[in-house]
């Protein structure tokens, strides 16, 4: 017989839930508040190798990850 209730252990999956997703969503936070850093560094990039496709591919990168 198990120590715990179905209920219980369901409880404990859901708690667990939460606090991944609250995990997540610190970790997109996170990289959210990078973004404009690389925006520059990349806008600084291109603006010494004069490469626009550098700037288009990082253009679309953060596209990507916002």
């Amino acid at each position: 017989m198990p120590d715990r209730s179905v209920e219980e252990i369901r409880l404990e999956i859901a708690v667990e839930r939460r606090g991944l997703a609250d995990d997540l969503d610190a970790l997109n936070d996170e990289v959210r508040s990078v973004v404009p850093v690389v925006l520059v560094g990349l806008i600084t990039a291109a603006l010494v190798f004069r490469d626009k496709r550098l700037l288009t591919s990082g253009m679309k990168l953060l596209s990507k990850l916002l």
